[in-house]
């Protein structure tokens, strides 16, 4: 009989929570399904406030044959699990001596050793997670590189296509990994992987830097891809010679003018005036750099470390690193880059990341965010160079 204080649950954990937690990481402590089904059984059939008292310990004393009946096995088959569940030190076998079980004795078999392990249990869920976290995280990576690749390849002419080089790092690339299969590789075959998947991203990079003319697309004529967004930049029309007064009518909403047409100094010219200018910041091909200027200094470090990499390829992994810090799930990035192109998705992920700090509107659920930008480019309401302006006054440029 134990003479040490027994020991509880911490504060604010239940027996539900104890069933909870070994169904979830059952297959991570070495116990397949029968187990761990036997096991919380076992928890589930012990009082609740067993766990909880100090006083008090959480005993199964149910009959084995009743119990086997229970779960549809023989009474030795359920012997055997009992023998394996007290191996891996989940139970203690407290019994008379011919095996017998009595509540009023407190003989049975007893659950504290889940108690006393129960923290330990906690963290290896906890790490668990995280690692599954870091293998999306790798695997979103993955991605990254194999649209890189395909992007790089599709600058290439057909001559270019057939060249040696060319073709043997196609080759290589065909023996990367399907993706179904990334999340069952360990963690430090993914980054090997993602390492030579870099490698070879780089390489490509480089023969085509080198072979001047092999761009099907030469960059004098490169447009950038906030460019696009400039027409959608919605200009303030002037309301100096507005009659004030109500006439109780809605407003127009298809209402549009060609420019403010009121006083010189009237505020609204003034505005249009200064996005004009500040738009001619994200166009042509420096564009995307003076975008990266407002980033925040965590997204600036991302680019710094792929400092060498083509700019929009680096812009597209230092957003895909933010993704996990900033709480966006895999999927809504996945379907941001699928709805409106990787090197937009990044940029709304820069945006997001920068306005955390925003003084009166900060971005508190950047995840939640994200799906609003992407239902907003789905409507064709989605205007970028409007935030990057909101971001360039915001930083004082």
């Amino acid at each position: 009989m134990r003479t040490e204080p027994l020991p509880s649950l911490p504060q604010g954990f239940s027996r539900r929570d104890v069933i909870a937690l070994m169904a979830d990481i059952g297959r991570d402590i070495g116990l397949g399904p029968r187990l761990t089904d036997i096991l919380t059984r076992l928890i589930g059939c012990t009082e609740a406030d067993a766990w909880l008292d100090p006083d008090k310990e959480p005993i199964f004393y149910g009959r084995q044959e009743s119990f086997a009946q229970k779960l549809g096995i023989t009474t030795r088959q359920l012997r055997n699990h009992e023998k394996v569940l007290l191996k891996h030190g989940f139970i203690e076998r407290r019994t008379a001596a011919n095996g017998s079980r009595h509540g009023s004795t407190g003989l049975g078999l007893v659950l504290t050793p889940i108690i006393e392990r129960f923290t330990d249990l906690l963290n290896i869920r906890e790490a668990r997670n995280a690692r599954y976290a870091r293998m999306k995280t790798l695997k979103a990576t993955r991605s990254v590189r194999w649209a890189t690749f395909r992007d790089e390849l599709a600058r290439l002419s057909p001559d270019d296509l057939s060249h040696p080089d060319v073709q043997s790092m196609i080759e290589e690339r065909a023996t990367w990994p399907r993706t179904d299969t990334l999340l069952s590789m360990s963690e430090a075959q993914l980054l090997s992987h993602i390492e030579a998947a870099t490698s070879l991203c780089i390489k490509l990079s480089q023969w085509i830097e080198n072979h001047a003319d092999s761009s099907c697309e030469p960059e004098e004529t490169f447009r950038s891809f906030i460019q696009e967004d400039i027409q959608m930049n919605d200009s303030e029309t002037c309301n100096a010679s507005d009659n004030k007064r109500s006439a109780g009518l809605p407003a127009q909403p298809d209402y549009s003018a060609p420019g403010p047409n009121g006083p010189v100094d009237c505020r609204e010219k003034e505005l249009e005036a200064e996005a004009l200018a500040l738009q001619g910041l994200f166009s042509g091909r420096y564009g995307l750099d003076h975008a990266v200027s407002l980033a925040s200094e965590e997204f600036n470090y991302e680019m710094q470390s792929r400092d060498g990499e083509r700019s929009e390829y680096a812009f597209v992994e230092a957003a895909n690193s933010r993704i996990a810090p900033l709480g966006i799930n895999i999927t809504a990035w996945a379907a941001a880059c699928d709805r409106m192109g990787r090197v937009r998705a990044a940029l709304c992920v820069m945006l997001l990341d920068a306005n955390r700090d925003h003084p009166t509107a900060p971005v508190m659920n950047p995840g939640g965010a994200l799906r609003g930008m992407i239902k907003a480019h789905n409507r064709g309401k989605l205007n970028l160079i409007g935030s990057l302006i909101g971001l360039h006054r915001r930083r004082g440029l």
